[in-house]
């Protein structure tokens, strides 16, 4: 019998839970695997030190985050099986990783920048900017309190990058 090399894997994550009692499990992956996971008709996971493939039962995929998804795999039809896999590091093959651009430009840009609201008062520092699904949200520290204001480029007002500020017009009522 022939073993699946870990050299011609990648990691892409693990097997956090059971889901429900047929079988199904929650498959939490690295964030820049996501479209990987979507792609794949069957992943491995390392049981006793080898790769072993699971095949993904038709309508088996479905995401729950950016980087969880219910898996339901074919040979896996219960809640007992299941629990045998809790645990488990799951692989994909090197060339099935699909590359995703490096972290667009806006999501690690703004780190760190002051905010200002539309008549140029400080609202906070921007401390991470997270993408949900192509909408651009900015975590802000405004005097100890984390506020998310999402960013659209039709609220920006002015950008300075030597002084690491951005002014937007904010959504009334966003900061009250």
């Amino acid at each position: 019998m022939e073993t699946i090399p870990k050299s011609d894997c990648q990691k892409i994550g693990f097997i956090r839970k059971t889901h429900g009692v047929h079988g199904e499990l929650v498959l939490e992956f690295e964030p820049e695997f996501e479209e990987s996971t979507a792609g794949t008709s069957r992943y491995f996971l390392e049981i006793d030190g080898l790769l072993v493939p699971f095949f993904i039962a038709e309508g088996g995929f479905r995401f729950r985050s950016t980087k969880a998804a219910l898996v339901q795999f074919d040979s896996v039809e219960t809640e007992k099986y299941a629990r045998r896999l809790v645990g488990s590091p799951v692989y994909l093959y090197n060339n099935e990783i699909v590359d995703e651009p490096e972290e667009d430009a806006v999501t690690s840009r703004f780190l760190s920048f002051r905010l200002l609201n539309e008549n140029g008062d400080e609202v906070g520092e921007i401390i991470a900017v997270d993408d949900y699904a192509g909408n651009i949200v900015f975590t802000v520290d405004a005097k100890g309190q984390e506020t998310l204001v999402p960013f659209n480029e039709d609220f920006l007002l002015k950008l300075d990058e030597s002084q690491k500020t951005i002014q937007l017009r904010l959504p009334e009522g966003l900061m009250e």
